[in-house]
């Protein structure tokens, strides 16, 4: 299947088409319509290596993240940046590629911290290895990790070497009634504390803390942190990271306008104006339903931060873009891979 997937791209190059890859379609609408033909992913699957006890995975592209997820809990282990699954429709090249974290982010680590090494096929056709195999026009970047979060413009993943977890041994969910400043302020002094927090989300009122760990240490941060236990709580935080959790949906009679991601210092206040609220990542990342996109950026830039609106292209600052598109030219010279990016008012 490989080599269908290079001869896809030679054939393009050489009839000078634009290709835009997926996997199973799962983060499609998040980038609005794509100029390029569909090249897809989706039936190079399967899982080559696992070695529980070096705690590294590799597998193919199209590979299913629940099939992979079913696999490593054999081994009693996760991947620690747990990616959107969408239902079983989030792949593992698609979960390098957008470069999403679930709600553990800080505390288990983003997406580009698991993304140890790729096989990659360049606009050339060539197939790539990193970090094995160095290109000298791209020497001295860590490519693996700048292919996270690329949307597949600087090539097309084949295969992805991710840092795995062990899975915790008891987790727990406790639920506190506070408001979004009191929240933010609460998030801030849990940070300083050595409680074993693995996830918060904060939306209508209720902050949610996930803690992860022995039973003794869960009933310590307990005691001290209050708050009601949420029942089947796995639900919940699938919910939350696939973006299935109410608030992501359009449908609600309180939500107009866009849907917008913004990432920023976690003490940042909240708005002044009532937006539809959720915070995520100890108060780093943030979601706001509004109208008026533009009003967004301008509290994302007060606060030194960056955002991106569902459905459009990809913000990226002028210094990013000038290493992607210097990595571009040396493994993509005829952008055969469209590229979804678009000005950023700010430095991610």
């Amino acid at each position: 299947m490989s080599d269908a997937l290079v001869q896809a791209v030679l054939k393009a190059r050489s009839d000078d088409r634009k290709l835009s890859i997926t996997g199973l379609g799962s983060k499609k609408a998040w980038l609005g319509e794509q100029s390029g033909e569909m090249l897809t992913t989706a039936d190079y699957s399967g899982i080559v290596d696992y070695q529980p006890g070096e705690l590294v995975v590799t597998a193919r592209a199209g590979t299913p993240l629940k099939h992979l997820q079913l696999e490593l809990e054999q081994g009693q282990q996760l991947l620690g940046a747990d990616p959107p699954q969408y239902s079983g429709s989030g792949t593992v090249g698609g979960a390098v590629a957008a470069g999403f974290s679930g709600p553990g982010r800080v505390w288990c680590g983003s997406m580009s911290d698991a993304v140890l090494g790729v096989t990659l096929l360049t606009g050339r056709g060539e197939v790539l290895k990193f970090g094995g195999q160095v290109m000298k026009n791209v020497a001295g970047y860590d490519v693996s990790r700048l292919l996270t979060g690329s949307f597949g413009a600087l090539g097309l993943l084949l295969e992805v070497s991710l840092r795995v977890r062990p899975k915790s041994e008891n987790e727990l969910t406790l639920q506190l009634e506070l408001d979004g400043s009191s929240a933010i302020q609460r998030l801030r002094t849990l940070a300083l504390k050595p409680y074993p927090i693995t996830a918060t989300f904060w939306q209508a009122g209720v902050l949610s803390i996930r803690l992860s760990g022995p039973e003794t240490a869960l009933h310590s941060a307990r005691q001290i942190i209050g708050g009601d236990a949420l029942p089947e709580a796995d639900n919940f935080w699938a919910a939350i990271r696939d973006h299935q959790y109410e608030f992501f949906r359009p449908a609600s009679p309180d939500h107009h306008g866009r849907l917008v991601r913004v990432i920023v210092p976690p003490a940042s206040p909240m708005p002044a104006d009532d937006w539809p609220a959720a915070v995520e990542w100890g108060g780093g990342l943030r979601w706001f339903w509004h109208e008026e996109v533009a009003t967004v950026q301008q509290y994302a830039s007060e606060h030194g931060g960056w955002c991106w609106a569902y459905g459009e292209p990809v913000p990226i600052s002028a210094g990013l873009r000038s290493i992607t598109q210097e990595v571009k030219r040396a493994l993509d010279p005829d952008s055969v891979f469209v590229a979804p990016w678009a000005e950023s008012q700010h430095a991610d």
